[in-house]
C-alpha cells in the first residue's frame, strides 16, 4: 500500500467538520468533554454567519459538516442553515443525535443528516422511528447515515437496532467505542464479549464505499472500501505519511480555533473568530499510529518511503 483517497473528487474541494458549540442534550459517558456539556453559552449567530463568508473566500469549494456537541439544539440553527445555502456551498451535512422531529429534520437545506444512534441516552427507539420518518413517502429525501454506537452493556439493543434499519435498508455503520479515558488511538476491545466483537466486526458498512487503497501489487492494484471498515481491519497506519490534511479538510473546534482534521496532527492553525487562522498550503507529516476517525480516512495519504518492489 502505498497511497490512500477518496473515491469521490474530493481533492478539489474542502471538508469542513465544524462544531458549533459544546451544548448537548445527552451526556454520554464515551464523549470528550472537551466537546460536549450541557452548560455552554451558545455561539453566537454572527460569529457563525461571519465565519460562513469566510469559508466561502477559501481556495476550493467548501463542504460542510456540522457537528457538535449536538448543533440541533442551537436556537439559530435554522437561519444558519438557510445561511448556507444562501452563499452557495453545494453540500451540507449534519450530525445530530436525532432527537428533533423527523418533519423538522425533512424540512431543513440539508444533503446528509449522519445520525449517531445513542443507547444509554435518550429513547433510541424513538430515534429510529425519526429516521423512518425522514425516509418514509419523502421524494427529496436526504442522504441518511446511521452511526450505531455499540456499547458493549447494550448489545441486544444494538442488535436490535442493526435488524431494524437493514429491514427499511437505512445506510449504517457499526461503531465501536473509544473511550477517553483509554488511549486515543485504540477502540478499547476489551470490554467486549468475545460473541458481540465477532458480530460487530462480521457487519460491513452498508453505506457507500468512499476510499481508495492503492497498492503496488498489480494483481490487486486497488481496494474500494468504506473508511470505517479500514479501521476494523486495522489498515489505518499511516504514520510518516504525507497527509492532506489542511489542504482537503479542516477541522474547527467549538471556540473557533482550527486544525487540519479531527486529528489535529500538526497543531493549530489559528483561530478563525478572530481572524488569526492561516491557510495551510503543504501536506502535514502523520504523527499517530492509527487514524481513528473515518472523516479523516479518504483524505489522500501518499507513503513515499515504500520501496517499489513492497506491495
Amino acid at each position: 500500500m502505498y497511497k490512500v483517497n477518496s473515491r469521490w473528487n474530493h481533492q478539489d474541494s474542502i471538508k469542513i467538520e465544524w462544531n458549533l458549540g459544546k451544548r448537548c442534550n445527552y451526556d454520554c459517558s464515551y464523549c470528550p468533554s472537551e466537546i460536549h456539556d450541557n452548560t455552554s453559552p451558545h455561539t453566537d449567530i454572527n460569529i457563525l454567519k461571519s465565519t460562513v463568508d469566510k469559508l466561502c473566500e477559501l481556495p476550493k469549494p467548501v463542504r460542510l459538516s456540522f457537528t457538535g456537541g449536538e448543533p440541533c439544539v442551537h436556537p439559530h440553527i435554522e437561519e444558519l442553515l438557510s445561511y448556507v445555502k444562501e452563499k452557495g456551498i453545494k453540500w451540507l451535512s449534519v450530525t445530530t443525535n436525532g432527537t428533533r422531529k423527523g418533519s423538522w429534520y425533512k424540512q431543513m437545506p440539508v444533503n446528509q443528516y449522519v445520525i449517531s444512534l445513542h443507547f444509554t441516552e435518550g429513547d433510541w427507539r424513538n430515534v429510529l422511528d425519526t429516521v423512518h420518518d425522514i425516509i418514509w413517502d419523502n421524494e427529496e429525501t436526504p442522504n441518511i447515515v446511521v452511526n450505531v454506537m455499540a456499547h458493549h452493556k447494550m448489545m441486544n439493543e444494538c442488535k436490535e437496532a442493526v435488524e431494524y434499519l437493514e429491514t427499511f435498508s437505512v445506510p449504517y455503520v457499526i461503531r465501536r467505542i473509544r473511550w477517553t479515558e483509554g488511549e486515543q488511538d485504540l477502540f478499547d476491545d476489551m470490554k467486549y464479549d468475545q460473541n458481540d466483537l465477532d458480530w460487530i466486526l462480521s457487519k460491513t458498512a452498508t453505506v457507500k464505499p468512499n476510499t481508495f487503497i492503492h497498492h503496488r501489487d498489480a494483481y490487486n492494484p486497488l481496494t474500494v472500501i468504506h473508511a470505517n471498515d479500514v479501521i476494523k481491519l486495522h489498515l489505518n497506519k499511516y504514520k510518516g505519511w504525507k497527509c492532506n490534511i489542511g489542504l482537503e479538510s479542516l477541522m474547527i473546534n467549538w471556540d473557533g480555533d482550527v486544525h487540519g482534521a479531527t486529528c489535529r496532527v500538526g497543531g493549530s492553525l489559528g483561530n478563525i473568530y478572530n481572524d488569526t487562522f492561516i491557510v495551510p498550503t503543504v501536506p502535514a507529516i502523520c504523527t499517530r499510529n492509527n487514524c481513528t476517525c473515518a472523516a479523516d480516512i479518504p483524505i489522500t495519504k501518499i507513503n513515499d518511503l515504500v520501496p517499489e518492489t513492497q506491495t
